[in-house]
C-alpha cells in the first residue's frame, strides 16, 4: 500500500492507446470499510487524438477527510492512530474507447502532508512520520509526572508496524532494554519508555529478523530557571509532532477597539464624567515570545517544518507562528544555536464566537 501526502498534489495519470476520455472513481473513508459508492467521478475528454493523456490532480478532494480536531497523546501505551487524522483512499481508472474499461483499482492511505520541490511528483514519505535525527523532551525532575500531566509527555511517533515489528527502547544511561511486538497497521509509538524519563532512550523500531528499520534519541532536559513551552505542531507528514522551548518567554497584548466621539446630552450643562470619545468592539489579540535553547544544527529541519505548519498549539491552546523569515544557522558560523519565534494565539481574549 502506497501513501498520499495530500498538501502536495497527487496525480493519477490515465494514457491508453485508442482512449477517446478517461474516468477516475475516488472511494475515501475514514473508519470501517470501503463505502458502496464513490465520493467523486471524475471525467475527462482527451485533448487531441494525438495526445491521448489525461491527468487528475485528486489532493484537494482527499484532504477533505483529513481533520485535526483533537491530538492523542500516548504516555505508556501504544494506540492505534487517530483515523480521522489520515483516510483510506481507492482510486479506479477507467479508460474510454466506445465505453468505460476498468484499467486499475489503487489503494492508498492519505495524510495531511508535503513533499518538497527537490523530492519530485507524487513523493511518498514513507512509513515513519519522525524524521530520524535527535530530540530533546522536558523533564521536571523528581517532580515529574507525566501519567497525569500530559504537558510532560515527551510526544509519540507515528508509524506503519508490519507483522512481526518490534520496539525496542533502549536507556540511555543504564543500557537496559525493553522489547516488545507491535500491532500491524498505523500506530502512535511513545517516544519514551515511561521507567526511562529521567534518562531517556534510544527508541528502534526492528522486524521480524532483528534488523534496524528506524531510530531516534530521546534526551531528557531540566530546566531549573524558566518556564518550558510545549508546542505541538502537525509536521511535513500531516502528524503531531512534539518539541519544547526551554529558554525564555515573554507574553504580549494587543487591544484593538473602534473609536467615535460623543454627542453629549447637555451641551451647556454637560457631565464631565461622560468624557467626549467612547470606545467600542474592544477585544485583544495575545502573542507569545519564545525562545528554543541551544539546539543541533538537525533541529533546521524541525523549523522549517513548525513554519510550514497549518495547525500549531502552544501550551495546547491554537496559535499561528508570526515568525516568517529567519536563518537556517549552521554551527560552523554560530557555535551555539538558538532560535527566537513570535507565536500569536488565533483567538479572541474576549469570547466574540457567534
Amino acid at each position: 500500500m502506497s501513501n498520499i501526502y495530500v498538501r502536495s498534489p497527487y496525480i493519477v495519470e490515465i494514457d491508453e492507446v485508442g482512449q477517446t476520455a478517461s474516468k477516475v472513481e475516488l472511494f475515501m473513508w475514514n473508519t470501517g470499510s470501503q463505502p458502496a459508492d464513490p465520493q467523486y467521478v471524475l471525467t475527462k475528454k482527451i485533448p487531441a487524438s494525438n495526445n491521448t493523456q489525461t491527468t487528475y490532480n485528486i489532493s484537494p478532494l482527499v484532504r477533505e477527510y483529513i481533520t485535526f480536531v483533537t491530538r492523542q497523546i500516548p504516555y505508556n501505551s501504544t494506540g492505534a492512530s487517530n483515523t480521522a487524522q489520515q483516510c483510506n483512499v481507492v482510486v479506479k481508472t477507467y479508460k474510454y474507447v466506445g465505453s468505460y474499461t476498468l484499467l486499475a483499482t489503487l489503494t492508498y492511505t492519505a495524510f495531511d502532508g508535503y513533499g518538497y520541490y527537490t523530492d519530485g511528483s507524487n513523493f511518498d514519505l514513507g512509513d515513519y512520520h519522525l524524521d530520524s535525527i535527535d530530540y530533546n523532551y522536558y523533564y521536571a525532575g523528581a517532580a515529574s509526572n507525566p501519567s497525569t500531566n500530559t504537558n510532560e509527555r515527551a510526544g509519540f511517533v507515528r508509524l506503519y508496524a508490519n507483522a512481526g515489528d518490534k520496539r525496542r527502547y533502549t536507556n540511555l544511561v543504564s543500557g537496559l532494554q525493553s522489547t516488545s511486538g507491535l500491532v500491524e497497521g498505523w500506530r502512535d509509538l511513545p517516544r519514551v519508555n515511561s521507567l526511562y524519563y529521567a534518562d531517556g532512550n534510544l527508541l528502534e523500531i526492528l522486524d521480524a529478523g532483528n534488523n534496524v528499520l528506524a531510530s531516534w534519541n530521546f534526551r531528557p532536559i531540566e530546566e531549573c530557571k524558566y518556564t518550558t513551552i510545549v508546542c505541538d505542531f502537525v509536521n511535513r507528514y500531516g502528524a503531531w509532532q512534539r518539541e519544547w522551548f526551554f529558554k525564555a518567554s515573554n507574553e504580549s497584548i494587543n487591544v484593538e477597539s473602534i473609536e467615535y466621539n460623543l454627542l453629549q446630552a447637555d451641551l451647556v450643562d454637560y457631565d464631565v464624567l461622560e468624557g467626549q470619545r467612547k470606545s467600542f468592539n474592544t477585544n485583544a489579540k495575545e502573542s507569545i515570545k519564545v525562545n528554543t535553547g541551544w539546539v543541533l544544527e538537525s533541529w533546521n529541519e524541525t523549523l522549517k517544518q513548525m513554519m510550514l505548519s497549518e495547525r500549531i498549539l502552544i501550551d495546547g491552546k491554537p496559535v499561528k507562528l508570526n515568525t516568517k523569515s529567519t536563518e537556517l544557522f549552521k554551527h560552523i558560523n554560530k557555535n551555539q544555536i538558538n532560535y527566537t519565534l513570535d507565536f500569536e494565539y488565533t483567538y479572541d481574549t474576549i469570547n466574540s464566537v457567534v
